[in-house]
């Protein structure tokens, strides 16, 4: 090969490698799953875990739904495969409120879960995830 054209080669190879991903570590996740309770104990049993990667501009996001038995498992590019490593802003939510409840008296249950922790901002809770296989505790009202 001429060397005119190895030069335009290697910068062909070099930036093929970074479109395709090879050495992306901000594409590495790690498993996360864990279990939602409040402070007696009991679990929240149904909505979702979402986990926001702080510094991170455009935000990544992580989410999970909370089953029966009040666990979750994360996931941010494929369900179920986990979070980037790093500190995270957790937000739990949880709703039931669809419209007043008044056309259907005792079918919408409340939520037993403070509204605060729906919000990023508002929710008070930062995690980190490791480069490991983690399990979590969130604690929420």
């Amino acid at each position: 090969m001429s060397p005119r054209l190895l030069l335009p080669c290697s910068v062909f190879i070099s930036l093929a490698s970074i479109v395709s991903g090879c050495g992306d570590s901000a594409r590495e996740t790690y498993p996360v799953s864990g279990l939602v309770r409040f402070p007696d104990g009991s679990v929240l049993r149904d909505g979702s875990v979402e986990f926001e990667l702080i510094g991170r501009k455009p935000p990544v996001t992580a989410t999970g739904m909370i089953g029966p038995d009040g666990t979750f498992t994360l996931g941010t590019f494929a369900v179920g495969d986990g979070a980037i490593p790093g500190k995270h802003r957790v937000a739990v939510i949880s709703n039931y409120s669809i419209g007043t409840g008044a056309e259907r008296p005792g079918l919408i249950p409340e939520t037993k879960l403070d509204q605060r922790f729906s919000g990023f901002g508002t929710s008070g809770i930062t995690l980190d995830v490791a480069p490991d296989d983690n399990q979590l505790i969130i604690e929420v009202e």
